[in-house]
């Protein structure tokens, strides 16, 4: 045979059979790569589509219970992914029944049993190789709804008392209806238990408004230091009786500033007068509670301060809590309901202001109520503040 042929069949025949082992190599690849995909199979984007788009942190687990997916909630929250709940053996647990039986898991945070006991866990079988995983976070719903039962908890607690007296009272002046001094006694005694009880339902309703969001329509141009004078004003018969001096300053410099704001005008009346009131009952006979203004970095401060008792550190972070008393019977007797300092905060706060404590026992408590000003509002033609006067302000009845 001629050489030359000799020559381009050999080549032919080595180029045949490099093609044939490429193309065997290529082929095993592609048979290890659909085995594995039978073993394993891929979600599909109709599947990721719905769960990138839940409200709920989503994690998908593949036959190992390794998770193989997360949508953006579960990524962006380090709870979830590498957390000890996925690392917990009760949860892999549940998570195995689930792959294997088909059967839904659900777990409430009441009964958690595993780390996580905030998370709301529930988990289906997906495309029969997979099990989703949905997580909600409870937490501040847990929390809301405990302060609701406490919070109806301690309003019955509080109704129990006067409604119960008032019949007691009314039975016994039915009963000693022939006895007109006892009459008179026990209808004075109703009159200060249906006091306290409008009392407290008055305070329940301003809680509850306060609470409540500020709406664009709540909200009204207020003339703030003529605002804090009147409940000084309003105040100073409760002084006498106590026989507190009662005493509103202001520097010069914040006089001659405008300090006015937008919201609602009765609510933050309420919060100014819930402080002076309690300052004002909390304070010995001959005591002096001041009231200070001051305006500094855009906010209107009014500082109530007062030389009672003082509160103990532990209990000064407390005080703003509802229905909270440091000496519950001498809070009733002194007619507060628990509620007025809780009022003042949600008020503040409201309507983007804040109220701070300083307390030290044997010295008093002075509390600061801050007050964001509005520059450049205009006030009704009633509202104009006077021009100031050049010396300190003292409000005597």
């Amino acid at each position: 045979m001629d050489r030359t042929l000799l020559t381009i069949l050999s080549l032919l025949a080595g180029g045949l059979i490099g093609g044939v082992g490429v193309w065997f190599v290529l082929f095993s690849k592609r048979l290890s790569r659909s085995r594995a995909a039978a073993r394993r199979p891929q979600l599909s984007d109709i599947a990721t589509t719905i769960f990138d788009n839940f409200e709920s942190a989503a994690v998908i687990l593949d036959a190992s219970l390794t998770p193989i997916y997360t949508n953006h909630i579960a990524r962006d929250d380090h709870r979830f992914i590498g957390s000890e709940m996925f690392r917990d053996p009760s949860f892999l647990r549940s998570m195995r029944e689930v792959m294997q039986t088909g059967a839904p898991f659900n777990l409430v945070p009441d009964t958690a049993d595993f780390a996580g006991a905030n998370l709301r866990v529930r988990a289906f079988r997906l495309q029969q190789r997979f099990v989703a995983v949905l997580i909600d976070d409870v937490g501040e719903a847990q929390r809301v709804n405990a302060m609701r039962r406490d919070f109806i908890a301690n309003v019955s607690h509080e109704l129990k008392t006067p409604v119960a007296a008032i019949g007691l009272l009314a039975e016994a002046m039915l009963e000693g209806a022939d006895e007109p001094e006892t009459v008179k006694q026990f209808a004075g005694s109703l009159v200060h238990e249906s006091k306290r009880l409008g009392e407290l339902s008055r305070d329940i309703i301003h809680l509850s408004q306060a609470q409540s969001a500020l709406r664009p329509e709540d909200r009204e141009p207020i003339n703030l230091r003529k605002l804090i004078k009147s409940e000084v004003k309003a105040h100073q018969n409760l002084a006498e009786q106590q026989q507190v001096d009662l005493v509103i300053t202001e520097s010069l410099a914040t006089a001659k500033q405008e300090a006015t704001m937008l919201g609602r005008k009765s609510a933050l009346g309420t919060a100014v007068a819930n402080v002076l009131s309690n300052a004002i009952r909390y304070s010995p006979p001959g005591g002096r509670v001041g009231v200070g203004l001051r305006i500094n970095t855009g906010k209107l401060e009014v500082s109530v301060t007062d030389q009672g008792s003082g509160i103990p550190p532990e209990y000064q972070q407390r005080v703003f809590e509802r229905f909270f008393r440091i000496d519950s019977s001498r809070t009733r007797d002194s007619g507060g309901t628990g509620l007025g300092l809780s009022i003042a905060r949600h008020t503040m706060r409201a309507h983007g202001g804040e109220i701070e404590l300083w307390s030290k026992e044997g010295v008093g408590s002075t509390f600061t109520l801050f007050f964001p000003l509005h520059e450049n509002l205009r006030l009704p033609a009633d509202a104009q503040p006077k021009k100031p006067r050049r010396k300190k302000l003292d409000v005597q009845g």
